[in-house]
């Protein structure tokens, strides 16, 4: 369950005006019986939500610290307040600390004038220098004793000044060590509407004066300056002890200063504070004629000004009578410390490690000016409105303009924002949360620009969807990722291209001639075998040509092995259809075969065609070759065949045999042309034996050696199954160059008549 209670004991260690932030807050909206803020539940611990609530309010004080150094409040020209500080100097002048009650009975005469002298200081145990101590101390000596008896006791004769000055104010320490007594209260105190005890910070006890000294003081104050805050940037007008009310040391030093007799704490739900039914918390604390502003938590929003423009005068001063007692005449007396081993040190907007006691001094001079920072209750709905409308706006400046559009708009509603909180500050006083719409915007503005990224994301997809069918995935994405893949043009690479057909197709055909539906089938089961390996081989699908497969590789994006890639894809269609054959053959009792053609070369690729209607394909005489070379499988009988600068850019080590030197239909230039194995029936020596044997065959035949290199293919043709057709295709060309009488400055070159 989360409380009230759970709440304080996880943020201990936290910024105490945030801690009052979020007392107010979880107090005004937490449903004590069920994890409910403001409607939604928590399923959370208590620490995890108070840590979100950190998170999310914690910028407020950045943004008030940020305007307090911009605009300090201003030294006052008449200052009332005087700070007489024990320093080191004092220390090193009159003793060490604590120093006898005696000589501070002569710093309240000193100071008798003032309207009142106020300690920041707690005098909880006897003097340990006063006759009464050192009586019993030495109560065997007889002598002593009696001697000592003829003397004030020093906290009698410190008591007894404070009567005579009659305004003097004793400061106390709140904690949650010690539960305290019930203190009787030298003021009234009336309370309007509902009642704080909600809304202040709440202790269990407090160190507090020796009775004799609080039965002689004007009043007693809390000396609590920020809690457990690293800043001060508010002061405490009221507080909690142990279920009594206690007024600050400031705000006491100011009762007794103007002679008042009573507080007034007025809070929602009072005459003419409306709050619709809820507990805001605090409005203001009324002092005789002055009214002071408080926020929810009954805490005066302090405007800092530097300590160089207090006016501090050191106690050894004082007591060494360098200023006369006319000095302090209608002047608010304020005695503390600053002395590096008293450790009241404190933190402000402004400055780091200065005296509590300033900040003390600096709360009444703003008390006494009518210098209020003041944040309305309205002011968080404002700051709300003002985000909520700019986030409106942002949402549709983006859905009619884009997110440069809806960018322009957020910086607006920035500038806007950070203006008027510094305006609100430097000329009404107001404090406003510059930061709270900002956050709101840019919520709002990352929120659509996410859900535009979304969408858009979701239509990239369906391009992805639409064309990953007959696209490799590296098209796709460009597709997707940019629109400039989409205009007309092309550009110059060097790409390696595969061409793949099946055999015999014709033949096939007839035999599906009655049921042209499983012919369909049939070749669109195959070409997806086929075509899955193309792309999972990193290559392009041009486009399908009946049974014909056109791809790439190197395009459009960058691959260095191209030329591996492609020549792997090949072998492992060579498998596919091994695999495709097995269930085809016990269906029809048949095989399919494919032809294959690889070549590589420099050509255009981009998108060819209309402004309305185009594709992404190449165009290049390496393209028509590879094309020309596929058409060559079936002739020479091998499965796939390479060309010469295909082979030259491979890097893998592969069964590489040079076949023949060709004139390709629709070329004048020979090429040489090679085939391919993953696999080859011979192995090491009997491999390496054929290698060299194939080259002796081959450069025979160009040199019309015809009887050498006939002594070749009789030597191999029975042992190398692969190359049964091939060399039955060169027995006969050899026969017809004999009968035919070859031309003598014949290259070497078979002019192909087919594709």
């Amino acid at each position: 369950m989360l409380t009230i209670q759970s709440i304080h004991l996880s943020i201990v260690n936290i910024n105490e005006e945030l801690f009052f932030f979020l007392h107010a807050l979880l107090t005004k909206h937490i449903n004590k019986e069920s994890n409910r803020l403001g409607g939604i539940t928590f399923k959370c611990s208590p620490t995890v939500q108070t840590t979100l609530l950190l998170i999310f309010f914690g910028h407020v004080f950045f943004a008030f610290d940020t305007l307090q150094k911009i605009n300090p409040r201003e030294p006052l020209e008449d200052d009332p307040v005087v700070i007489i500080d024990i320093d080191d100097e004092s220390l090193n002048n009159l003793g060490q600390w604590p120093w006898s009650r005696d000589l501070l009975s002569k710093l309240v005469q000193q100071t008798e004038q003032a309207l009142t002298t106020s300690f920041d200081i707690v005098f909880a145990e006897r003097d340990r220098t006063g006759s009464d101590v050192l009586t019993e101390q030495y109560s065997n000596n007889s002598e002593l004793v009696k001697e000592l008896k003829k003397i004030k006791p020093n906290d009698l004769v410190f008591a007894e000044s404070m009567q005579a000055h009659t305004t003097v104010v004793l400061g106390s320490a709140p904690n949650n060590k010690l539960i305290s007594q019930s203190i009787k209260p030298k003021f009234g105190l009336i309370i309007q509407g509902d009642t704080p005890d909600e809304f202040l910070p709440n202790y269990s006890g407090m160190q507090n004066n020796l009775p004799s000294l609080i039965s002689s003081a004007a009043g007693v104050g809390s000396m609590s300056i920020g809690g457990n805050s690293s800043i001060v940037r508010s002061l405490p007008t009221f507080e909690m002890v142990n279920g009594q009310i206690v007024p600050s040391l400031m705000l006491e030093t100011l009762r007794v200063a103007i002679g008042a007799s009573t507080y007034q704490i007025k809070s929602s739900n009072a005459s003419g504070e409306l709050a619709f039914g809820e507990s805001t918390g605090i409005n203001n604390i009324k002092l005789g004629n002055v009214i002071v502003p408080t926020n929810a938590n009954g805490n005066l929003w302090l405007h800092s000004t530097y300590t160089e423009n207090l006016n501090v005068i050191p106690a050894f001063k004082v007591l060494n009578n360098t200023f006369d007692k006319d000095y302090f005449s209608g002047k608010i007396v304020l005695v503390g410390t600053s002395a590096s081993g008293l450790l009241d040190i404190r933190n402000t907007s402004l400055e780091k490690d200065i005296p509590g006691v300033t900040v003390i001094a600096q709360g009444i001079q703003q008390i006494i000016n009518g210098e209020f920072l003041v944040r309305p209750d309205w002011m968080e709905g404002g700051e709300f409105i003002f985000g909520l409308f700019f986030s409106i706006l942002i949402c549709l400046i983006i859905q009619y303009f884009g997110p440069i559009g809806g960018l322009i708009t957020f910086l607006a509603a920035n500038m806007s924002s950070l203006y008027g909180s510094y305006y609100g500050f430097n000329n009404l006083d107001y404090l406003i949360d510059p930061i709270s719409p900002l956050v709101i915007c840019l919520t709002s503005y990352l929120i659509i620009t996410f859900f535009n990224f979304l969408f858009t994301e979701l239509e990239r997809s369906k391009v992805r969807n639409a064309f990953s069918q007959y696209l490799a995935p590296e098209m796709v994405s460009r597709l997707a990722e940019s629109s400039e893949s989409l205009k007309l043009g092309g550009e110059k690479k060097n790409m390696t291209f595969l061409f793949s057909d099946i055999r015999g197709f014709t033949a096939i055909s007839e035999s599906y001639k009655s049921n042209p539906e499983e012919l369909t089938e049939l070749i669109n089961n195959l070409l997806t075998v086929l075509s899955n390996e193309i792309l999972d081989n990193a290559g392009t699908i041009d486009k399908y040509m009946g049974d014909c497969i056109m791809a790439f590789w190197n395009a459009p994006t960058d691959q260095e092995n191209h030329t591996d890639l492609a020549l792997k894809a090949s072998f492992d269609m060579e498998k596919a259809l091994e695999e495709f054959n097995i269930e085809f053959q016990k269906q029809k009792g048949m095989e399919l075969k494919i032809g294959i053609g690889i070549n590589t070369g420099e050509c255009i690729v981009g998108n060819m065609g209309s402004e309305k209607r185009f594709d992404y394909t190449v165009l290049g005489d390496p393209v028509n070759l590879a094309s020309r070379l596929e058409g060559q499988s079936g002739t020479y009988g091998f499965q796939r065949i390479l060309g010469q600068e295909t082979v030259n850019a491979l890097k893998s080590d592969t069964n590489l045999f040079e076949l023949d030197l060709i004139q390709v239909k629709g070329k004048s230039e020979p090429v040489k042309i090679y085939t391919s194995f993953k696999k080859f029936s011979l192995k090491n020596e009997k491999l390496s034996e054929f290698s060299k044997d194939h080259e002796e065959f081959l450069h025979n035949y160009r040199n019309q050696q015809w009887d050498i290199a006939l002594n070749f293919i009789q030597k191999w043709e029975q042992q190398v199954k692969e190359f049964d057709l091939y060399y039955a295709i060169f027995k006969d060309r050899i026969k017809d160059m004999k009968l035919n009488l070859a031309d003598p400055n014949w290259n070497g070159a078979y002019v192909a008549t087919t594709k």
